[in-house]
């Protein structure tokens, strides 16, 4: 709020030219270079003629407005792109013009009481508060991980350097420090020296500083769940890293620092291709569900047009590192890793267009072809399944989209989906380089179309690693399923070939029903059930639910809305958080998240998604716990009626009015004068089942009917 508005947008995937970035604490430092360096301006009144009168700010006056004209509540997709004005003066024409335009905007207002607590804070002069120490424990972890990061030897210098691309965008968290978090940052200074930020756009970008050391920086902002990732230091994972980087042999030449030119920089195969394969793939499967939260929760996942290059549910697994050529054999990797570049080395100019970094990936392709033909590389069989080390439970991992966001948790949740991905390590790698470290959200319009339309490639590519597994029978019915529609399945075989390699020494049961055989397979006896997890049993029909409680009745009967496809589904939004009252007072109440499934014909093109789209073939999830970072509606039902619940939802159809009268019973509506307990209720409960990774849910998607 000292820093002020800004009337640029943020995310603009068809900006014609870059702006520089505006990121909280790391491009600016204070608020008078906030306002000089990037235009923006105050919205709480701090001039000495002013100073502590409420109305003379932006901020008061549009809350206060609210509580006056409380209508409008109706969600308004282009009001939400309403900026905020510069002075008073605009402010006052435009509330005349646009009286329900106040602040909480298109929601209920804040209450009397509230409204005054504002006030009050503002008359004593908006005052911040500091942030807290860390404590004696936290101080001395803190000195332990710098230490490690800013030694001088040449092989931690570049695994530094690796680590630090790869955790820029962690929330590092100390188990000393509960609810607290840290950034790992680039500093002009060592400590004990305040610390200097070094800001860059990408976190391999030139530092421009004869100095670099690495710090870790107080998170001192509400945490958000749609940005957060958490990521633990401890004593254990120091010693993996060691174990993982220092303790083998990298070969008889001694490292060099790679240089920060991008076409080094960019492609990770090329500047870190001194420390071994196999340490850098494994410390990502060490991490895989934080890796894959950093592009799901990461600045690119965000809009239509960049989250329809996922569908809308599916299953991640890893190739095997004994499997995967790329870690097994020392020379595969130099020989294809200029293939590997991915489209930001190109930046924002003419030179990062996607279609160059395709042949690139079409090249890639037939070498690795070519590569498993001449060494007579043996069929799939489930041992080239990554099986976690027998205990990581990252190795599977449920990707769900929602439309506009996505949501990654661990584990098989959801039963058995319509398409998997296998990720060998150039194609992990390559999704983290393009999606995260590679990605500016304040790009133009040609690098975010490189970025999503490369994604396409890598999706692919993923999917062909799931569809080696099966018979090669089954392999091209399969995709031609993913890739429906007049001539999809033939345009995708030219941008993206497959090449199926040998034929899998799996032995099914069912050889025309191999996809979900092998899912099934897999999670049931492949993998040890420390890594798959416990499978939720709304949509795992085959997991017996027991008992007589609220869970087991409510969860037996959900399983009607799940079951079948039907109209019902239509009338749904993509997530709904779903309150089940317990009996008793002193009771926890259940949460879960129903989610749609919108069904496509493919995903392969930008912007012709509603004619891809199936609704006949949607369908509802309902999910334990808060599974979405933009929930679009409240439920709530009490634990008494969940039957007579799920014979309501089933019967909903489109086009009428039962979906009011449904909403009426158990919803809660954006001018619903008991929304913000609702909202209160949500992010409490989350903090209490997941503190961790819980966060604020993001209300711009709530819709209102």
């Amino acid at each position: 709020m000292d820093r002020g508005a800004n009337p640029k947008p943020v995310y603009m995937p068809l900006r014609p030219e870059a702006i520089a970035p505006t990121r909280m604490f790391q491009d600016a430092q204070s608020t008078r270079d906030w306002q000089a360096q990037f235009g923006f301006f105050p919205v709480l009144a701090r001039s000495s003629a002013v100073a502590g009168d409420p109305n003379a700010s932006l901020l008061y006056r549009m809350v206060e407005q609210r509580l006056e004209s409380p209508g409008g509540t109706a969600f308004d997709a282009a009001a939400m792109l309403q900026l905020c004005p510069k002075s008073l003066e605009a402010l006052d024409v435009e509330l005349r013009l646009k009286p329900e335009r106040g602040m909480p905007f298109g929601f209920p207002p804040l209450a009397t009481d509230q409204v005054q607590a504002l006030a009050n804070w503002i008359r004593r002069g908006a005052p911040g508060s500091a942030p807290p120490s860390e404590g004696a424990a936290t101080s001395a972890e803190i000195d332990t991980w710098e230490a490690f990061f800013n030694a001088d030897d040449p092989k931690t210098r570049l695994v530094a350097r690796y680590l630090f691309e790869h955790l820029a965008y962690a929330h590092v968290r100390f188990e000393s420090a509960p609810g607290e978090w840290f950034r790992l940052v680039r500093s002009r200074t060592k400590a004990p020296e305040p610390l200097d930020e070094i800001a860059t756009v990408r976190p391999y970008d030139d530092p421009k500083s004869n100095h670099v050391y690495y710090r870790l920086r107080r998170l001192n902002e509400t945490v958000v769940e749609k940005t957060h990732i958490p990521y633990l230091f401890n004593d254990a994972k120091l010693a993996r890293i060691r174990q993982l980087f220092l303790n083998v042999d990298w070969g008889s030449a001694a490292p060099t620092f790679p240089s920060y030119d991008v076409d080094i920089a960019a492609n990770p195969f090329v500047a870190f291709g001194a420390i071994p394969a196999r340490s850098r793939y494994q410390f990502m499967l060490d991490d895989a569900l934080y890796h894959v939260k950093t592009f799901i929760d990461g600045p690119v996942c965000r809009g239509q047009i960049a989250l329809n290059v996922i569908d809308e549910h599916f299953l991640i697994f890893f190739l095997s590192p004994d499997t995967d050529p790329a870690v097994s054999d020392a020379a595969y990797l130099p020989n294809v890793a200029s293939n590997l570049a991915l489209p930001a080395l190109g930046g924002d100019g003419l030179e990062g267009l996607y279609a160059r970094f395709k042949m690139r990936e079409l090249q890639y392709l037939k070498q690795q072809a070519s590569y498993l033909r001449d060494t007579k590389a043996a069929g799939r069989t489930f041992a080239d399944i990554w099986n976690g080390d027998g205990n990581n439970p990252g190795a599977v991992l449920t990707v769900y989209r929602h439309n506009e966001s996505a949501f990654v948790l661990p584990g098989a949740t959801g039963g058995v989906p319509k398409t998997a991905w296998v990720l060998d390590y150039p194609i992990f790698e390559r999704m983290y380089y393009d999606l995260v470290a590679g990605f500016d959200v304040f790009g133009n319009v040609i690098h975010q179309f490189s970025t999503r339309r490369y994604m396409n490639l890598l999706r692919i590519e993923a999917e062909d690693g799931f569809l080696r597994f099966l018979p090669q029978a089954q392999r091209e019915p399969v995709r031609k399923f993913w890739y429906r529609g007049a001539g999809i399945s033939l345009l995708v075989d030219v941008v993206q070939p497959f090449y199926g390699g040998a034929e899998t020494r799996i032995a099914y049961d069912d050889p025309a029903h191999a996809k979900d055989e092998l899912i099934r397979r897999v999670l049931a006896s492949a993998l040890p059930s420390a890594v798959v997890g416990e499978r939720e049993p709304v949509q795992w029909a085959d997991v017996p639910i027991t008992g007589d409680d609220v869970q087991a009745r409510f969860e037996r009967a959900a399983r009607r809305m799940v079951a079948t496809t039907g109209p019902f589904v239509r009338v749904f939004p993509d997530t709904t958080l779903l309150r089940v009252r317990a009996p008793s007072p002193g009771d926890d109440d259940l949460i879960y998240t129903i989610v749609r499934n919108r069904a496509h014909l493919n995903i392969d093109f930008m912007f012709l998604e509603p004619d891809e789209l199936v609704p006949a073939e949607d369908t509802l999830h309902v999910v334990r716990g808060i599974i979405t970072s933009r929930p679009n509606f409240f439920l709530a039902v009490d634990s008494a009626d969940v039957d007579h619940f799920v014979t309501d939802v089933t019967g909903l159809t489109p086009a009428d009015a039962s979906w009011s009268k449904f909403l009426d019973r158990y919803g809660t509506r954006r001018a619903d004068p008991k929304f913000w307990s609702a909202s209160d209720f949500f992010n409490t409960s989350y903090r209490k089942l997941d503190p961790i990774n819980a966060g604020i849910l993001d209300l711009s998607l709530y819709t209102n009917d």
